[in-house]
């Protein structure tokens, strides 16, 4: 039994030290894509300020939103390894369902309202860089090759006037 624990660890290790950098990498990305938007967006100090603060609202907000979904996806996938057809089943769906529609609902709003910030001009650019993609979770053709936020300076679409 003690060899198992010893073995366990000895995998979990570095698999927890392959995983950490990613997450980091990630965030560090998306810090420095939010701050390629900014530029191409040519904020005010203002404009950044109520994003900053729009965005730190929004996160925490969705923070509790995704705890709940993760926990009803935990409960999903054991009553379908338990084989359960009951009611519950069809509970368990319709609370993940709802979940995710209340986030996705609070996703949209929260990047109108960021966009209700914006003049005409940034408008623009900001739909041009949040279009909806057409495969996949991020675009891959359109504003910036793939990047979440999108409006790489020298993004495919620069050329296509």
């Amino acid at each position: 039994m003690k060899k198992l624990t010893t073995a366990i660890i000895l995998l979990a290790i570095p698999a927890l030290v392959l995983a950490g950098p990613g997450k980091m990498a990630q965030g560090r990305k998306m810090a420095s894509e939010r701050m390629e938007m900014c530029k191409m967006l040519n904020l005010t100090e203002e404009q950044q300020k109520k994003m900053d603060d729009m965005r730190v609202a929004h996160q925490k907000e969705m923070i509790p939103l995704q705890a709940d979904i993760k926990l009803a996806d935990i409960e999903l996938g054991e009553l379908i390894r338990a084989g359960d057809t009951s009611k519950k089943l069809d509970a368990a769906i319709k609370k993940v369902n709802d979940l995710k529609a209340k986030q996705f609902e609070k996703q949209v709003k929260h990047r109108m309202e960021v966009a209700s910030i914006l003049t005409d001009e940034q408008k623009a650019i900001w739909r041009k860089c949040h279009r909806e993609p057409k495969m996949g979770k991020h675009s891959r053709g359109g504003c910036g090759e793939g990047t979440r936020m999108g409006c790489m300076p020298d993004g495919p679409e620069k050329d296509q006037g």
